[in-house]
């Protein structure tokens, strides 16, 4: 269990790391996050990775994302379709629509 927490703070690591180029250089926020990069960093080194582990949370992360994405999709499709019918006119069964004016 040490391991795989161990494994997740060095992937949460590289994830602030990834997003520091996208803070304002010298603002409260960008010298918040190398002062806690530095912490992070001391207290859980790269050099004490466990490269089995690491690829197990990465893996863990992708799949995660996937699932997140696949999620977002079924959303959006769920919220714009409402009630549109289907495809390729009404159900079998339905009465025709008549043009206007025809009785």
């Amino acid at each position: 269990m040490a391991a795989d927490a161990f494994s997740k703070m060095r992937e949460a690591i590289k994830l602030v790391e990834m997003a520091l180029p996208a803070l304002q250089p010298g603002t409260d926020a960008y010298k918040s996050t190398i002062d806690a990069l530095g912490k992070l960093n001391k207290a859980f080194p790269a050099s004490e990775e466990v490269p089995g582990v690491q690829n197990t949370q990465l893996q863990g992360l992708q799949q995660q994302a996937q699932k997140s994405a696949m999620m977002q999709a079924l959303m959006r499709q769920m919220q714009g379709g409402g009630g549109a019918p289907p495809p390729g006119g009404p159900p079998q069964g339905a009465p025709a629509a008549q043009p206007a004016g025809a009785m």
